[in-house]
């Protein structure tokens, strides 16, 4: 999983394996690599868990091995199959859950455009890795195996991913030659996209970022609709709209599900009973959590509980 500094990790629960470090903007803030090195290989693994909503400087490319990935990013959803792919555009926010009852395994490569151009007095700068990451429309892309130029990004990743598995000799230039030659495939075919160029992230998505940091500090409370807008200094219709937007919930959907996240873990990770927990996480009472809790995971918190014990 995502490994980062012990220093300054912001746990999130419900994703008990994986340690995240986000900023009030929602901001990863994890190293990827190194500086002399700025990229990093990870091997996600989701089972009815997800990695939350985030966005980051580096680049990020991911294949779908096994099972199936929901990725959200901005106002879309896409579900990706065994053997797709994607590629995630510098300061795009998105995130990843797996399905109920399936392992889905993810290995992927953040990286950060630096290691492709050098210097912004190169040429591979001006005229590659600029327009790309300074357009308004790529913020994304599917790599899908059966069209021929995306089958072949494919191949560049999994390359790279297993070159920078086992680190041989040279490995190194081995990756960055594999990525340059992907950037330069979403170069050649993202013409369209690329000429569409904007320099700052839509007002809705700082708006997203700032009420979503709200929610996920005071979730445990009693939340209004009033509260979560005046977070980013909006009206309530303007909240509504920017959630419908960009996470595709409402806040009243994101705040149930960021607290059936928080009760999964305690319910994994401590002793606390159904109550307790049902308390910890903002719920009414008790009947309320268990009916929340199995619309959200298709079982009731001890069932989830009894699950999580056996497979110890």
């Amino acid at each position: 999983m995502r490994m980062i500094p012990e220093k300054n990790i912001k746990k999130v629960p419900g994703y008990p394996d994986a340690d995240l470090v986000l900023d009030a903007n929602k901001q990863e803030l994890t190293q990827h690599g190194t500086d002399s090195f700025p990229c990093a290989c990870y091997l996600d693994r989701y089972q009815g868990t997800f990695f939350p909503w985030h966005w980051h400087d580096e680049l990020e490319i991911a294949l779908v091995q096994k099972g199936t990935l929901s990725f959200a990013v901005n106002e879309q959803r896409y579900t990706l199959s065994a053997g797709e792919g994607l590629f995630v555009n510098s300061g795009v926010l998105h995130a990843y859950a797996g399905a109920e009852g399936e392992e889905s395994v993810i290995p992927n490569i953040v990286f950060h455009p630096a290691l492709i151009y050098g210097t912004q007095q190169s040429v591979f700068w001006s005229r590659y890795m600029r327009p790309i990451l300074s357009s308004a429309t790529l913020s994304h892309l599917i790599f899908k195996p059966e069209i021929p130029w995306q089958r072949e990004a494919l191949d560049h990743l999994r390359t790279s991913y297993e070159l920078g598995i086992a680190q041989g000799r040279g490995f190194e230039l081995k990756m960055r030659s594999h990525l340059s030659e992907l950037m330069l495939l979403i170069f050649e075919h993202s013409s369209d996209a690329i000429a569409a160029r904007s320099a700052p992230l839509p007002q809705e998505l700082n708006r997203v970022r700032r009420m979503i940091d709200f929610i996920d500090c005071h979730y445990a409370e009693p939340v209004t609709l009033s509260q979560i807008a005046g977070a980013a200094a909006v009206s309530e219709r303007e909240c509504l709209r920017c959630f419908r937007n960009v996470i595709g919930q409402t806040p009243k959907q994101y705040v149930i599900r960021r607290r059936i996240q928080y009760a999964s873990d305690l319910l994994l990770h401590s002793n606390r009973s159904l109550m307790e927990i049902g308390e910890l996480c903002g719920f009414q009472s008790q009947s309320y959590f268990i009916k929340m809790f199995h619309r959200a995971a298709g079982m009731s918190p001890g069932e989830f509980r009894r699950r999580g014990t056996a497979q110890k």
